[in-house]
């Protein structure tokens, strides 16, 4: 083979791995966007977040949605991202023929992209765009409208279609007449069988990156889990004002989990990719010193989660001690992690305080992340050179730390604020003195010990020391999985962990 057709060969491999890490990513953006939509309480939240996950996943600058409104006959703007609303709260949009792109793509039941718009176009004229997209937001169809109303006009172009959107079908309304288009489109907003929500407008004002098919792509599967999401609202909305007609919203309802697991179903073996990253992130192999003996063990409630543990080398003699936990789990709260652990190993190694460490990647998540995750974090420097321990707590459980001779144990917490959140985390920074051979250390996540049993019962801090004083004499590495072993005892073989369980002995 010849070299210029093996850095070609080389180049179309190199773009086949970055589109591939890129749908990886966006499958992953889409799976918590899923979650998000889901916790969402009103109509207006889960518009609002589809709009902002357009901006964001999708990359377009600026994006509107255009109500339908019935008794004008016209769209109106709704909702917006990227725009100032003083600029399109004038625009009204005839829903008839006369509409343009934007009412063709609401009737049609797709996508249009207008490329090179002529002057005569509103959003030419009123925003400037040199080109855009329009898309109808579509709520879940369960049923069709012959069924829906046991509708026997066969001759109706919609009667027995296997397309479900009678309203996109040139000729359909029957059973209402219409002597117009106009008139057919009148007919079709008021009937109980339209489902769109509005339609989308979107632009890319600033960048002007041509509008490509995975972008559409992807536009498509947002707007479909949106959809399935509002009339799972809506049904969980009538299931709370009455209880009339209760099995057939059941129906309904399985319909659209159904609908949920076939989607989930495409994103496991992603959302499995992303695991075997997320644990090549974890230290591996933890090795024991002449100074110290350890063991650890990371157990995620999800495919990929939020806990980071680590124990690694600052300077001869002297390590770094760290765990910590983001609020929640998943794919979000595993980046933030990562970007936390990368900014500590690259802060501990010019700084020996603790606190002053944290203070740094406080300010950096604050600057740059911008995130509404937290992070809880313990942090301690071990010089084994003079026997000290420095450390410092973002808001983390309590040490453990045991005297193997004169069997005590003392909670070590220093006070301090979650991560991410304040300026100013309000840290202060302690040291204390060890004799080599007395001491063991346990490390751990909230997870460990808000595990619970049958009875809603946690299994607490006291639980954990009973069983620490129980294994003192035991080596860390089988001490972990005693403790794990003790809780998960007391939770019950069947139970199923909420959060992520991270678990750090050491032996000084």
């Amino acid at each position: 083979m010849k070299k210029a057709e093996t850095r070609g060969l080389i180049k179309y491999l190199n773009e086949q791995n970055e589109l591939l890490k890129s749908q990886l990513m966006n499958t992953s953006l889409i799976h918590e966007l899923t979650k998000v939509l889901h916790s969402c309480t009103d109509f207006e939240g889960i518009i609002k977040t589809v709009l902002l996950a357009i901006q964001e996943i999708i990359e377009f600058d600026r994006v509107i949605l255009f109500k339908i409104n019935k008794n004008n006959f016209c769209l109106q703007p709704g909702y917006q991202v990227g725009i100032n609303e003083e600029e399109i709260k004038a625009l009204s949009i005839p829903l008839g023929f006369e509409g343009g792109e934007i009412t063709d793509a609401l009737f049609l039941n797709r996508h249009i992209v207008v490329e090179a718009p002529d002057k005569e176009d509103l959003f030419f004229q009123k925003l400037n765009s040199r080109s855009y997209l329009v898309i109808p937001l579509i709520s879940k169809l369960n049923k069709k409208c012959w069924e829906a109303k046991s509708c026997d006009r066969t001759m109706c172009p919609a009667h027995s279609s296997f397309n479900p959107y009678c309203w996109s079908i040139a000729g359909s309304s029957q059973m209402n007449p219409a002597e117009s288009e106009n008139q057919r489109r009148s007919n079709c907003i008021f009937c109980s069988c339209f489902k769109a929500e509005g339609v989308l407008w979107m632009d890319r004002n600033t960048s002007n990156i041509p509008i490509s098919s995975d972008n559409i792509t992807t536009l498509t599967a947002i707007l479909n889990m949106a959809g399935i999401v509002i009339e799972n609202f809506r049904i969980l909305n009538d299931l709370d004002q009455a209880n009339i007609g209760l099995q057939q919203a059941n129906h309904k309802l399985k319909l659209v989990n159904h609908d949920l697991q076939l989607a989930q179903a495409k994103i496991r073996s992603d959302l499995e990719h992303a695991r075997t990253i997320q644990q090549g992130l974890l230290p591996r192999d933890l090795e024991n010193t002449s100074a110290f003996s350890l063991g650890a063990r990371y157990l995620s409630a999800d495919a990929v989660g939020g806990d980071y543990y680590d124990v690694f080398s600052i300077a001869p003699g002297v390590f770094g001690l760290v765990v910590a936990d983001v609020s929640g789990h998943g794919v979000a709260s595993a980046l933030i992690m990562s970007m936390a652990k990368i900014l500590l190993k690259t802060f501990a190694t010019n700084e020996q305080s603790p606190q002053k460490t944290l203070e740094k990647i406080n300010r950096t998540f604050l600057s740059e992340v911008k995130t509404d995750n937290f992070v809880t974090i313990f942090y301690a420097i071990l010089d084994t050179t003079n026997h000290k321990i420095r450390y410092t707590s973002a808001g983390h459980c309590p040490i453990l730390l045991f005297d193997r001779v004169a069997k005590t144990c003392t909670r070590i917490k220093a006070d301090g604020l979650f991560m991410g959140v304040f300026p100013d985390m309000m840290l202060s920074e302690s040291q204390l003195s060890y004799i080599p051979g007395n001491i063991r250390l346990v490390l751990y996540t909230d997870g460990l010990i808000e595990a619970k049993n049958k009875s809603e019962e946690m299994y607490g801090v006291e639980r954990l020391t009973k069983c620490g004083f129980k294994t003192l004499d035991v080596p860390p590495e089988q001490t972990v999985d005693l403790i794990l072993f003790d809780q998960k005892t007391f939770s019950g073989d069947t139970a199923v962990p909420d959060d992520d369980i991270t678990i750090l002995v050491i032996d000084l």
